[in-house]
């Protein structure tokens, strides 16, 4: 599931207490994890889940108090599940055992004035009621380009905010990271039936296009955009092609006419003319794909710098101004056939006028 969209990737689905809304305590939505996460591993599709506690808590130095998002983490589960390490952009990712240790968003540090090494003291409301207060100390400053995150976000260890918060051993969700997106139908099932056998029907499992059903909308209409744009660009392909075949074929009707006075038969010809149209795709696939494949690959490895200008944009989204393009095999083969389809079809016409050229009239020429 994508439920924080600091991190980049934080997996396919998600286990979150059945009382779920958007004014609800967080420290109140919880789910206990033993039973559920031995129903997760009983699940050969997923790849790594991780225990998190979302809550709220008033941070302070000596001098400011700002309100934050507290995240309990497991720092290892954690980071096979996200990729929240990679946007620590000041000091060292959390490690394991440090009860102390935290994550800071930028701008919150700098609200807070506070930097790596410095102590921050949280004060919330525990899940029981209780007065929750505990104290860490910055490790690292995140940077998600993300104005609500960097303003507010603390991760520390899941065992100092579960304490702090009188959680007794619960979470308030579990993130699960899939092999395969493909795969999330079936093991979000799976993983209903298998939490329901054991009468946990206050656990809900939730997958990322429920919890965030605008990021799934905007990938629709970013595929459906590039479909139409991809179409586009197939015709405009297919034209051009048309225009180099039916060029050749104009400039060689004398040559053709004397290969039909010599006694070549129309339909050889017709033929003759396919196959050298025929000849033609296969050197320009094959040559655009060598050259093609080469370009990708030096970008792959040195990738393409959009600039400082762009970084805020990207940084939107979480992602970096520098983008490493991928080669991939299925648009590669669909890209290969669609064009290939689109020649050989562009081919038919030259090579039906070559079938029907009469030799006096190509002399003449």
């Amino acid at each position: 599931m994508i439920y924080n969209t600091v991190h980049a990737r934080t997996g396919n689905l998600q286990v979150q207490h059945v009382d779920y809304w958007p004014d609800m305590d967080p420290a109140k939505r919880l789910v206990r994890p033993d039973e559920v996460i031995a129903e997760i591993e009983k699940i050969p599709s997923v790849d790594a889940f991780a225990p998190r506690i979302q809550t709220a808590a008033l941070v302070s130095t000596e001098e400011r108090t700002f309100g934050a998002m507290i995240q309990g983490i497991d720092p290892v589960r954690e980071l096979r599940t996200s990729t929240l390490a990679n946007v620590v952009r000041e000091g060292e990712y959390l490690e394991a055992g440090d009860p102390e240790g935290a994550l800071v968003g930028i701008t919150l540090a700098s609200n807070l004035g506070a930097g790596i090494g410095d102590e921050l003291v949280f004060i919330g409301q525990g899940a029981d009621g209780s007065l929750a207060a505990g104290k860490v100390i910055i490790r690292g400053l995140l940077k998600t380009g993300i104005s609500e995150f960097d303003r507010s976000l603390i991760a520390a260890s899941i065992e100092t905010i579960g304490e702090a918060y009188s959680m007794y051993g619960a979470v308030t969700e579990i993130a699960i990271l899939l092999k395969s997106d493909e795969d999330r139908g079936d093991a979000q099932a799976a993983l209903g039936d298998g939490l329901r056998a054991r009468g946990r029907d206050d656990a809900a499992v939730l997958d990322w296009t429920t919890l965030m059903p605008g990021v799934e909308q905007a990938i629709l209409l970013d595929w459906w955009s590039a479909h139409i744009i991809y179409l586009a660009l197939v015709l405009v392909v297919g034209f051009g092609i048309a225009n180099t075949f039916l060029m050749a074929y104009l400039e060689r009707i004398h040559e053709l006419g004397i290969m039909l006075a010599l006694g070549m038969k129309p339909r050889r010809l017709s033929v003759l003319v396919f196959s050298e149209s025929v000849l033609l795709i296969l050197a320009g696939i094959v040559s655009g794909v060598a050259v093609g494949a080469a370009v990708v690959t030096v970008f792959h490895r040195r990738g393409i710098n959009f600039g400082d200008s762009a970084e805020e944009m990207f940084a939107e989204f979480g992602m970096s101004p520098i983008i490493h393009p991928l080669l991939n095999e299925q648009v590669l083969l669909s890209a290969v056939g669609i064009t290939f389809i689109v020649s050989m079809l562009v081919a038919v016409y030259p090579a039906a006028k070559a079938a029907g050229l009469k030799p006096i009239e190509a002399l003449r020429r």
